[in-house]
């Protein structure tokens, strides 16, 4: 899953101004590179999933404070991973058998140019979040990679956020050998369930623990994989 990346992070801080101030951090432009440096993985396995599949933690090091871009594969499968902030961080993987370190190979790493971002400010009259919404277990980020029915690797990120009780939207992107595609829907949640359909694609991620779910998509064709909280 060999892809150009354009990584740009940043926090926003509001304040009572009439416009909402957002302050510009420092991000990543992966697309320029600054350097070189080196990395390594060390790797927990996790549960066995329902799917009948093993996932696996990978803890990612390098050796610049920030902003290195990892590549690496995993049985023959690439991926990757942006440090941002920092020269630490997670990823997680799945297979048909177990991972352990043997089945990582041909790590890489570079360091992507620091740029600032500033973000276009918000009206200071667009509605807050309720604080009196009640989150379910679904809220976060969760992410997870393998191939679907053509054989093909993909690695979704999805952002699940509750709107209302038993609704949820479901923002992130599904990468591969492909332009990014943008995920955007609205789900409904029941108990450990949380179910949606986009376009054409009916989906669906049933909680397994409390740091992973079983994610499955059905259409013109289909993917199944294992999504860790991120």
């Amino acid at each position: 899953m060999m892809k150009r990346l354009l990584f740009l992070v940043w926090v926003c801080v509001a304040s009572n101004a009439v416009q909402i101030a957002h302050a510009a951090e420092p991000g990543c432009d992966c697309e320029q590179v600054a350097g070189a440096c080196t990395a390594s993985i060390s790797v927990k396995p996790v549960e066995t999933t329902t799917l009948g599949s093993y996932a696996a933690e990978l803890k990612i090091t390098s050796s610049a404070p920030a902003c290195s871009k990892v590549n690496y594969l995993v049985d023959g499968m690439s991926y990757f991973n942006v440090l941002v902030s920092g020269n630490t961080g997670t990823d997680n993987v799945w297979g048909q058998k177990q991972i352990t370190r043997a089945n990582i190979s041909d790590i890489s790493c570079q360091v992507c140019k620091q740029v600032v971002v500033t973000p276009v400010p918000t009206p200071a009259d667009k509605k807050p979040v309720s604080s009196d919404l009640k989150l379910t277990p679904f809220d976060g980020q969760w992410a997870g990679a393998g191939n679907n029915s053509f054989g093909s690797a993909q690695r979704w990120t999805l952002i699940f956020a509750t709107t209302a009780a038993g609704q949820a939207a479901i923002t992130g992107t599904m990468e591969g050998n492909f332009p990014t595609v943008p995920i955007s829907a609205s789900g409904v949640v029941s108990s450990t369930t949380l179910t949606w359909k986009d376009q054409q694609t009916t989906c669906s991620a049933n909680l397994l623990t409390d740091v992973s779910l079983a994610f499955e998509c059905h259409g013109q064709g289909s993917v199944q994989i294992v999504m860790r909280r991120q």
